[in-house]
Formats: structure tokens, sequence, C-alpha cells
């Protein structure tokens, strides 16, 4: 990718009082119905393109409307392709590879003259006079960096975008760039065939049609009877070529058929993937046009708009592999099927309240940066978030390692409280191993997504001290672990650090048997539960029999027990299948929810 948008900060403008966003090749925009999302797709195009905002733009009309951005990635390459007179005007604003603009608008219903542009001094930084106004050329330049953005609304028409010629929809935009070159290669071919059609309509035709001199004749012996010495001729003018574009539309063509329909006759998803190849192919085109290694930047709002799953895929890849081919694409949506793992690091999460306004919440990437230290850790982090998707979508997240809680969990929510995990705007997300636990908590609690866990027993003995759940020596984990250690012999349990191991030395149990074993037994059931209590204090829900299966009456931990579960589930109350242990699960689920 060559130049582009890297950072943008918008203030009172529509519902944003003041936030900051970093950009990348591809950003999704996630967040709920009126968010705001759509204003930091229109605050983009501001900045790049000036218009003047009325009262409904600005958040408080009192303040001016200010939109800052960040150009990263001009080269000495890049440089050398703009006009000798825009390279003049922007070399000396450049910090390295950067220029930092600045688009500002006083008050409503200015004159667009009147909107000032500024741009960062990097000589003056930290004066009076940092930010310099509107230096000679920069507009101009800013415009050859980036040809006009292309911007497609989420309800707007897709039909009327692909088949009417206006100069702000689609198609009209692409009849526009290939006037010029037919225009060039066929003037006097379309001359000729105009005057043609002069001869024939116009009122002093040399050819004119006998229709029109006979409807002339029979109207002016009327028109005489009223106004002596007056006569009239019909008059159809020749269109321009310009006016003959501006008709210009598309037909459909299916399965070979030579008869061509409209594009009304096709339901809005066809409709709107065919407006999607027409935006990308006006991509191309103007980057062609622009002479340089310039950056289209596409703003697309809910592009996956009317289209079933397979085709939002598609669509998704096409995006991707052109914001890999000089086109900076930033789109909002409410699909996880439009942002894949390698995206979900550069999603922005778009939120909204009375008090600040649309804000954004940390990006993955910003909150794992500023939680995990290490770069191993980080990877681990991000692989198991990055393919849960669904947390982009979510105001809550449950974290869950084993494979029981993650098929079993969403049809026991659902039955308690009578709502899906959707409906409690709430994520499932699966662990891959409970070492990364807390790093995971404090990562997801960085982005502002308040963040559950549920473990097995196993992990708050082993790790809840070193995980900082626990104090150190805690007074119930000794004295499980003191337990363990007088029934160990007798069960042949072995063990290593005072802990269950895998099966040697002649043992005769699994780990996870044992601590299944350990957490029947009735000398430390005290301890148990204030075990629990304290996990749950801090946010970790614990499986006092061990793990989830021993609470759901000892099913199988595969496809079949889990399948029994789930169809005995629809059928009875949790009650009657669970006699001895319903009263846990609707704690954990209280608790989940609280």
């Amino acid at each position: 990718m060559s130049h582009y948008l890297s950072e943008l900060s918008i203030k009172n403008f529509k519902s944003i009082q003041n936030e900051n966003f970093e950009l990348s090749a591809f950003t999704p925009l996630v967040g709920y119905n009126n968010a705001g999302k759509s204003n930091i797709i229109e605050a983009i195009k501001w900045l790049l393109r000036k218009s003047t905002l009325s009262e409904t733009d600005f958040f408080d009309i009192t303040q001016p409307v200010e939109t800052e951005g960040r150009i990263s990635g001009i080269s000495a390459s890049i440089l050398a392709q703009l006009p000798v007179s825009h390279q003049t005007a922007i070399s000396p604003f450049l910090f390295t590879d950067s220029l930092y603009i600045k688009r500002v608008q006083t008050i409503p219903n200015i004159v667009t003259s009147q909107i000032r542009l500024y741009i960062k001094d990097p000589s003056q930084i930290g004066t009076a006079d940092e930010w310099r106004l509107n230096p000679i050329g920069i507009d101009q330049a800013i415009q050859v960096l980036f040809p006009e953005p292309i911007h497609i609304g989420a309800m707007e028409n897709s039909e009327e975008d692909v088949s009417k010629s206006k100069n702000t929809t689609t198609i009209g935009k692409l009849l526009a760039e290939i006037i010029g070159p037919i225009q060039t290669s066929y003037s006097s071919q379309v001359q000729n065939a105009l005057l043609g059609i002069k001869d024939l309509l116009n009122a002093d035709g040399s050819a004119r049609a006998s229709e029109l001199n006979d409807f002339d004749k029979v109207v002016n012996s009327k028109v005489e009877s009223f106004f002596p010495g007056v006569s009239i001729k019909i008059h159809i003018p020749t269109p321009e070529l310009k006016e003959v574009f501006s008709k210009g539309t598309i037909k459909v063509f299916e399965n070979q058929n030579s008869c061509g329909r409209d594009v009304s006759a096709l339901g809005h998803g066809a409709q709107r993937s065919i407006q999607m190849a027409l935006v990308r192919h006006l991509a191309d085109i103007k980057r062609v046009t622009s002479g340089m290694n310039s950056n289209t930047i596409l703003l697309i709002d809910e592009p996956e708009l009317y289209l079933h799953p397979q085709a939002i895929e598609v669509l998704r890849d096409a995006l991707k592999k052109i914001s890999n081919q000089g086109y900076q694409v930033i789109f909002t949506t409410h699909s996880p099927f439009m942002i894949t793992s390698t995206d979900v690091e550069n999603t922005i999460l778009v939120r909204n309240n009375n008090n600040i306004g649309t804000h954004k919440r940390n990006s993955l990437r910003t909150a794992i940066t500023k939680v995990a230290a290490s770069y191993p850790s980080q990877l681990e982090i991000i692989f198991s978030l990055s393919n849960s998707s669904n947390i982009l979508f979510a105001e809550k997240v449950i974290l869950a390692e084993g494979k029981t809680e993650n098929r079993l969990l969403p049809k026991i929510i659902q039955k308690i409280t009578g709502q899906t995990l959707g409906l409690h705007k709430t994520a499932l997300v699966p662990m891959d191993g409970s070492g990364n636990t807390r790093k995971t908590i404090e990562v997801l609690t960085a982005m502002g997504i308040p963040t559950k866990a549920i473990v097995d027993l196993d992990y708050a003995l082993r790790e809840g001290e070193t995980q900082g759940f626990l104090h150190v020596s805690d007074f119930d984990v000794k004295a499980i672990k003191d337990h363990l250690a007088i029934i160990a012999p007798t069960h042949l349990i072995c063990l290593y650090g005072g802990w269950p191991t895998s099966i040697k030395n002649g043992s005769s149990m699994s780990p996870s048997d044992a601590i299944s074993l350990l957490a029947s037994e009735e000398a430390i059931q005290k301890n148990l539960i204030s075990l629990k209590d304290k996990m749950k204090k801090n946010g970790i829900f614990i499986w006092t029999k061990g793990a989830i299966e021993s609470h759901l009456g000892g099913i199988q931990k595969n496809e079949k027990g889990w399948t029994i579960f789930n169809s005995r589930l629809e059928k009875e109350e949790l009650d009657v299948i669970l006699p001895n242990d319903h009263a846990e699960i609707f704690d954990l689920v209280s608790w989940l929810f609280s």
C-alpha cells in the first residue's frame, strides 16, 4: 500500500464530541445502530473534500467542527510523482513520510471559501504557529494524493446508483470517466449522427419529417385566426453527447439470455452485488487516470446489506484484495462475516452514550500492547481472541476453557433466562487452555468489554495464586492440598508439586479424575465453597466438582453426550435433568449476568 490516512481526530461533528481513531488499509467499524459509525465516514470525506456543514452537522453550534488527519507513507517516490508545484507545497511540512492536516468550520452554513485548512509545521512544534493556515497549494495537493473518496451509504437506493446517470451515482461517475475518450475517438461519427437527427427533427431541419410539417400546417391555420401574422413550428432539439450519456443505464443479462432486464427487476442482493462491482471498477479507473501511485479511499456503509452469507464472504475478500492494491477501505458493518481473524486487531469498536457521544473502545491491538509485555504471550492471546470475531459485536464476554461449556452453555443460558446469548449482547469465547485467562481478561477489559471466565477446579488450585486471583499461601488452597496428600496413597494418585500429574509410577488415576475425586471429599466442602466465592469476586467461576461434566450428571465429554443433554434440555426442565446440581447451574447463570 502507498500513502494512506492513518490517524483521524474528530471534534464537534454530529454525534462525535472529541475522539481519535487509528485507521489501516482495511478498517471495519463495528457498533450498534445509531452509534455514530456513519458519522466517522462522513468526517473522513469532509476532511479530504470540503463542503459547507449545516447546523445538524454540529454537535454544539457554539463550537467549531474540526477534523484532523495524518497522511502516512508519503515516500520520496510518491512525492516525485506529484507536479512540481505540489512537491514544493508539501515538502516543508513532511514529518519524515507523514503529513498532518486539519480542516475547521467555525459556524454553520458559511461559504466553502471560509472553511479553513491547516497543516502542521515540523519546525514550529510546541509554538503558537504549530498549525499553519492554508499554505498555498496544500488543498490542491491533497486532492492529487487522494482522488475523490467513493462513498456508498447503507440505505442508498442500489437500483438508482447503478441505473440512473447522475453526477452523484456510481454509474454516472463511470460514464463521466469514459465520455471523454468516446468524444475523442468517435466525435466525427457522433457529430454526423446527431446532424442527421437535427435535419429530421429541428424546426429548421433540411430533411424535416413530413409528419412535423403536416402538424405545423394544421395548427398554424388555427393560430392565424387568433394571432394574424404568427406561425409556429414543432422543434425537437438535438441532444448533446452529454445529454445522451445522461440517459445511460445498465441492462442485466442472465444465463446467456439475449433479452436484458432492468436492474429494478432484480432482488436487493443482486442490486447490491452489481453496485459493489461497479464501485470497484470505478476505483480501478480512478487509480489509472490519476497518473500516479494514488490511493482511493472507499467509504462504505454496511456493504453486506441484502447479501446472503456466501455473497458477503465473496464481497469481503474482494474488498480485502483491493485494500492491498492502492485503495484504503473503511466500512461499517453489523456482520461477523465481514471480519476475518486477521482483521480483528484493526477493527474499531464504536459506541455512543449521552455523556461523551460517539467514542471508540480500544482495539485489540492497542489493548494487547498495553497489557501483554512479552511477544509470545501476545501471540497466544491474539490467536485466542482473533478467532472469535463475535467479541466485536458483544457488550459482555464469557471465557470458557472446555468444549462442553462451549457446546452446552448457550442452550442452558437460553433455557434459564429465556434469551439467547445474542439477545444478552454476550459472546461466549472458547479459550485454548486456561493459562492466559488473566491476561485475556485484562485485554478485553482494556477494550472496554466486561469479561468473566469459567474454569475447572484445578485452575484455581494450581494457578489461582500465581495469576493473582488468590493471595499467596491461600488458606483454602492449602487445606485442599493437604487433604489430597492424605488420600493420594489410598487411591494411587501420583503427585508432583503436591498436585495430580500424568499416569505413571503405578498411578491408577488420571489428573482430571483425581481432581473430581478430591472435589467429592466431605472434609474440604467448606474450603471449596470459600474458594469459589473468592474467585467469583475476581471474575472467575470454578466448577467445585472439578469440571462441568460432573455438574451435568456425569455426561460423556463427546458429541454423543452433548447431543443427548441438549435433546433432554429441549423437552425437560433443568431441575428434572439435574435434581442435585441445578442450583449450581442457576448460580452460574445468575452470576454471569449480574
